[in-house]
C-alpha cells in the first residue's frame, strides 16, 4: 500500500499505457481474429472494391495503434525522466536522454520487437542508450511494448499473406472462369 501512495503520475500514466497496450493485443488477437474471419469469407464470396476497401480499414486500425503506442511511450518516458527516474543507461551507469535518444530507444524497441529477436541476437542497435536494467518496473514496461509490436506484426504478417492469398486465388478463378465464357461466345 505504501508503495501506491508513493507513486509518481508518470508512473501511473506508464502503468496506464501498459495496461491499454495488453488490452490493445488482446483486441487485435482475438476480435481481429473475427474480424478476419469476415474478411476471409468477402474475399471468399464477394470479390470486389468493397472487400479491399474492408482489408484497408482492418490493417489500419492496426497500423494506427502501433503509431499511437509508440508516442504515448515516447513520452512516457520523458515524463518518467522529468521526475528523475533513471530510466536509461549508457551500458556504464545511468544517463538522462533527451528526446531525440528517446525517440531513437522506442524505434530501437519496435525493431527489436518487429524482427523477433534478430537484432538481440546479433547485438544491433539503432539507440546509444539501453535501458537501466536496474530499474526492473521499466524492463518489464519495455518488454510489453516491444511484445505489443512483435504480436501486432505477427498478426498483421499472418493475416496479410493469408488475405493475399485468398484474393490472388479469387483472382484466379474470376479469370479463369472468364476465359471460359469467351470461349463459348
Amino acid at each position: 500500500m505504501l508503495a501506491i501512495l508513493d507513486t509518481t503520475p508518470a508512473v501511473f500514466v506508464a502503468i496506464a499505457i501498459a495496461v491499454l497496450m495488453i488490452a490493445a493485443s488482446v483486441f487485435i488477437i482475438f476480435y481481429h481474429d473475427r474480424k478476419h474471419e469476415e474478411l476471409d469469407q468477402w474475399v471468399e464470396f464477394s470479390f470486389s472494391r468493397e472487400t479491399l476497401r474492408n482489408a484497408a480499414m482492418y490493417y489500419r486500425f492496426m497500423a494506427v495503434s502501433m503509431l499511437v503506442f509508440y508516442v504515448l511511450f515516447t513520452i512516457s518516458c520523458l515524463l518518467l525522466q522529468a521526475e528523475g527516474h533513471m530510466i536509461f543507461s549508457d551500458g556504464k551507469e545511468p544517463i538522462h536522454a533527451g528526446p531525440i535518444a528517446a525517440s531513437l530507444f522506442t524505434i530501437d524497441l519496435v525493431l527489436r520487437g518487429g524482427f523477433f529477436d534478430i537484432m538481440e541476437h546479433f547485438d544491433l542497435g539503432v539507440s546509444p542508450i539501453s535501458m537501466n536494467r536496474k530499474m526492473f518496473w521499466f524492463v518489464i514496461y519495455a518488454f510489453v511494448f516491444r511484445m505489443f509490436y512483435a504480436v501486432t506484426l505477427i498478426k498483421i504478417l499472418i493475416s496479410f499473406v493469408w488475405i493475399y492469398g485468398k484474393i490472388r486465388m479469387a483472382r484466379q478463378t474470376f479469370g479463369s472462369s472468364s476465359s471460359q465464357l469467351r470461349l463459348f461466345e
